[in-house]
């Protein structure tokens, strides 16, 4: 639907704002502070016609209008204005110019100017005067139209488009969101071609906005968006396709513009998408009228073709006031048991029986043409679909594609349909191959799990004991020792014994030690594996005692990060899975007592289903999962886990943080001697503390990136 159809059907909507009564007009008047006070015409050289609107206050801009070149008119909104002039209709016949009509809204007045012919205009200011210039260049039917939609304001600052977007409306439409810096940005709308082309006066775009918007997946009538620069303007150009129409609307800074698509309906007069009727409205008026001379002024009215069987017969009474000129022949129709079809603008008119006896035949006539139509076969080889899932589709007994007398058969190693059918159920299969026959996208998931922990660890500890000093210069170390005796000369040789006499003698360095290799202090509260200790005697006791003192230290400070990345590439909506690590084996025991091995899987893996949505966004099913060896439970090692399973919307590129653990152990631990531990400040000598300050966080991340016919990221 072209762009100037699109609004010769708003123009019963012009004629109705026309009829507004003068006695509404005079009660909503008042509200305005400018009128518009007089219109006056006159005829200019070359047969151009100047119509000048005189109004109580200049007007800030002028103002915006459109033109219907089917009937040929001019509209122009005053806003802010109202009708001062006390009547609605002018006369003028001054050239192309018949009369000017005018209509009171509640914010504005529209003059519509009636013409006999579609001409140019220009519109000037000057003062309290608004000047119309109509042209003697006459307009073809198929010349671009603007629509000025938010005019321009004088000395107006520059604006911008902070974004342009695509989505589809509820009833299939396709919409197009623009995005603005201010409201007060001036739009221009035309079609142009078959694209609707909107221009924004004196607004920039950002260079990462210029772009194309592929929209042709949305299966809406919009195929592309292009955004551009175009001089001190951004310019929106939409390529739609097949019947359509559009319409467009402002709210705050968003601009919207609906492009919906029209389904022909051959019984519907005036094509559209809105229910109900949408004809230009006429009065008819008629006493006891033969029906044909009915149908030849509608078709008078409308310009259309109307086609009337010879058994169309028989008069009628009408009086119709401003009626929808396609509900008019609609009420004629059903009042006469008539009927209509219409193919292009030819419109038949004959009784219902005869109609539907008519198709009656000519669908019976089709259904034997099929049944007798020649066969022929038809070779498809596909490029990216496997022919058993095209055979599928096409045999598919709940909506079976092929005819009762079509076949298919395909041949796996060449990947090719042999098709045998009529050519009409060929051409639709020709067209489901075109639609399927695709390459599949590709998606590159890649994931990060990043492990970082800090571990702090300190520890004191002490031993504390005596040693005796023998007469002759040994030392005989005290304690706990039962019946074991060791004796350390001062050269060095150790002598150990046990009370009945028995004797063991060896030689080591000059440190005093038990039975058990250790020194033998009364309090034993080393740090296991200390890196400092320090020993020394505190004080000599009478009989030879020597009270001794070990302190042992242990300070640990650990960072470490561990960061695994498994990455996989799948086609779209395909599970794909990666993994890599190690299977541990255990022995098992079985019921009749024999040991089998077992393995037990401590993986690091990646499993991610991805779909591609139209708008280059990624749905992704994810499961990843890091297993490592734990500790050992009688022979069967355990695993610790760590694993998400998910699903997230992602766009293309960008890195979405799936979860995270963290994890933090303080602990304070004290080992002491009881009631010598509890003794203030000596206490310390039987005590051995230990602090830890543990922490580990775990944080998973997901990063999906389209990739193009080559394989390589977009």
């Amino acid at each position: 639907m072209t762009y100037s159809k699109f609004f010769s059907g708003l123009a019963g909507i012009f004629v109705m704002l026309t009829l507004v009564s003068p006695a509404a007009a005079a009660d909503e008047q008042n509200a305005f502070l400018n009128k518009i006070e007089k219109v006056e015409f006159s005829a200019m050289p070359g047969g151009r016609v100047a119509v000048r609107i005189q109004t109580t206050q200049p007007l800030s801009n002028v103002p915006a209008g459109f033109t219907l070149t089917n009937p040929s008119r001019i509209a122009l909104d005053f806003p802010g204005v109202g009708n001062g002039l006390q009547r609605n209709s002018l006369p003028a016949e001054q050239g192309v110019l018949k009369s000017v009509s005018l209509a009171q809204a509640k914010d504005r007045t529209r003059m519509v100017l009636n013409l006999s012919k579609s001409v140019g205009y220009s519109t000037s200011t000057d003062g309290n005067a608004t000047i119309i210039l109509l042209q003697t260049t006459e307009v073809a039917a198929n010349q671009t139209t603007v629509t000025r939609f938010a005019e321009p304001k004088a000395g107006d600052k520059s604006h911008s488009v902070t974004n342009v977007d695509f989505m589809r409306g509820k009833n299939g439409e396709g919409r197009v969101m623009v995005d603005l810096s201010d409201p007060a940005a001036g739009i221009d709308i035309r079609q142009q071609g078959k694209t609707i082309v909107v221009d924004f006066v004196n607004t920039d775009i950002a260079a990462n906005l210029q772009r194309r918007l592929n929209v042709i997946n949305f299966n809406t009538p919009v195929l592309y968006v292009d955004a551009m620069q175009q001089g001190k303007n951004t310019r929106l150009v939409i390529e739609p396709k097949g019947n359509w129409e559009q319409s467009a609307y402002q709210a705050d800074k968003k601009f919207i513009i609906d492009v919906r698509p029209v389904v022909e309906d051959p019984n519907k007069l005036v094509q559209g998408s809105k229910p109900g009727y949408a004809g230009e409205k006429l009065s008819l008026n008629f006493q006891n009228i033969d029906v044909r001379s009915v149908l030849q002024v509608i078709a008078d009215f409308t310009g259309l073709n109307i086609i009337t069987s010879d058994t169309v017969s028989g008069n009628l009474t009408l009086r119709l006031k401003d009626v929808p000129w396609d509900q008019a022949l609609d009420i004629i129709m059903s009042s006469k048991g008539l009927t209509q079809r219409k193919s292009g603008n030819v419109i038949m008119v004959a009784p219902m029986e005869e109609v539907a006896a008519k198709e009656k035949l000519s669908l019976e006539a089709s259904q034997q043409i099929e049944d007798l139509e020649p066969v022929r076969t038809e070779v498809f080889t596909l490029k990216y679909m496997k022919a058993e899932s095209l055979k599928n589709i096409l045999t598919d007994e709940k909506q079976k594609i092929l005819s009762k007398r079509g076949s298919a058969v395909l041949d796996p190693r060449t990947n090719t349909v042999f098709v045998q059918d009529t050519a009409k159920h060929l051409e639709e299969i020709q067209q489901i191959i075109n639609k399927t026959d695709i390459p599949v996208k590709q998606v590159m998931i890649e994931s990060r799990l990043v492990i970082a922990d800090e571990k702090f660890g300190k520890s004191l500890g002490a031993r504390f004991g005596m040693t005796q000093q023998s007469a002759d210069g040994r030392n005989v170390i005290g304690g706990t020792l039962g019946n074991r005796i060791t004796e350390v000369s001062s050269d060095g040789t150790i002598t150990q014994g046990t009370h009945n006499g028995t004797i063991q003698t060896a030689t080591t360095g000059s440190t005093a030690t038990s039975s058990d290799g250790e020194p033998d202090l009364m309090s034993n509260l080393p740090v296991s594996n200390a890196y400092g200790n320090l020993a020394f005697t505190l004080l000599r006791l009478p009989a030879g005692l020597l009270l001794n003192l070990e302190l042992s230290a242990l300070e640990t400070d650990k960072r470490g990060k561990v960061v695994s990345s498994p990455r996989v590439t799948t086609a779209n909506q395909k599970k794909a899975q990666i993994q890599q690590g190690t299977k541990i084996p255990y022995l098992r025991a079985s019921s009749s007592g024999a040991t089998s091995v077992q393995f037990v899987d401590a993986t690091l893996s990646l499993e991610v289903t991805p779909q591609v949505t139209p708008d280059d966004k990624i749905i992704m099913d994810l499961t990843i999962k890091k297993d490592r060896v734990g500790q050992i439970f009688s022979g069967v090692p355990s695993i610790e886990t760590q694993s998400v399973d998910t699903q997230v919307l992602v766009s293309n590129g960008e890195t979405a943080v799936l979860g995270g653990i963290y994890e933090q152990t303080e602990r304070n631990d004290v080992d002491k001697v009881p009631f010598f531990g509890d003794i203030p400040f000596l206490g310390n000598a039987f005590k051995r503390r230990v602090k830890q300050n543990d922490k580990t966080e775990l944080l998973i991340f997901i990063t999906p990136k389209i990739m193009d016919d080559n394989l390589s990221i977009r």
